[in-house]
C-alpha cells in the first residue's frame, strides 16, 4: 500500500495514481434537518412542561422530575441520531488504489487498498431478517463499507465498486439522457 505520490523503485512518481476512476458517497438516510429536530424538541418541550406544570398545580408535583427526565432522555436520543445522520463515507476508485474515508463531518478512519488486489463481497447475513456486509477484501482481510445502506442499496453499490474496481469506464449518462429526451 503505497502512498499518493509516492516514489516507485525507479525514483520515479506514479502518473497513474492521479487517475480517478470514480467515487462514490455513502451516507445514512437522514431526512430530519437540523431546525426540524430543533422546532420538534422545542415543541415537544413546551407542551411537556405545560403539562408538568398543569399537573404539578394539582399536587401531582412527583410528574416534574419525571418529565424532566424524559424531555433529557428525548434530547439525547435526538443528538445522537442527528449525529448519526451526519456519518458519510467516500470511497474513490483510483487507476492503482481504493481509498476509503469514513466519519462524521471529518475523516476518522481512512484507509488505503491496492485497487488490482482487491475484491468487493456481499456477505449474507447468517440470520433471517438482519442486514448483510458489503467487504473490501484485500491479502486475507476484510472492511466494511455501507453499513448505513439497506440490502438493495448495498447490492448496487456492490455492483457499482466491482465495475470501478475492474477499471470498466461507466457508460456516459448524458448521451443515454439526450437520446431519450423528447424535448431536444
Amino acid at each position: 500500500m503505497r502512498r499518493r505520490g509516492a516514489p516507485r523503485e525507479g525514483g520515479h512518481v506514479s502518473v497513474s495514481s492521479d487517475k480517478l476512476l470514480g467515487q462514490v458517497l455513502v451516507s445514512a438516510n437522514s431526512s430530519l434537518t437540523r431546525r426540524g429536530a430543533i422546532l420538534f424538541f422545542g415543541v415537544t418541550v413546551a407542551t411537556s412542561l405545560v403539562l408538568a406544570g398543569a399537573l404539578a398545580a394539582r399536587g401531582f408535583w412527583p410528574v416534574l422530575p419525571f418529565a424532566g427526565l424524559e424531555l433529557f432522555a428525548l434530547g439525547l436520543a435526538l443528538g445522537l441520531s442527528m449525529k448519526r445522520g451526519r456519518y458519510r463515507e467516500f470511497v474513490s476508485v483510483y487507476s492503482d488504489r481504493i481509498v476509503v474515508e469514513k466519519g462524521v463531518g471529518t475523516v476518522e478512519e481512512r484507509l488505503e487498498l491496492p485497487r488490482h488486489w482487491t475484491r468487493v463481497e456481499l456477505a449474507r447475513a447468517p440470520w433471517r431478517g438482519h442486514p448483510g456486509r458489503l467487504l473490501l477484501r484485500c491479502h486475507g482481510k476484510s472492511w466494511e463499507v455501507g453499513a448505513v445502506l439497506t440490502e438493495a442499496e448495498r447490492e448496487s453499490l456492490r455492483l457499482r465498486l466491482a465495475e470501478l474496481i475492474a477499471g470498466k469506464e461507466p457508460a456516459d449518462a448524458t448521451k443515454t439522457l439526450s437520446a431519450t429526451n423528447d424535448f431536444e
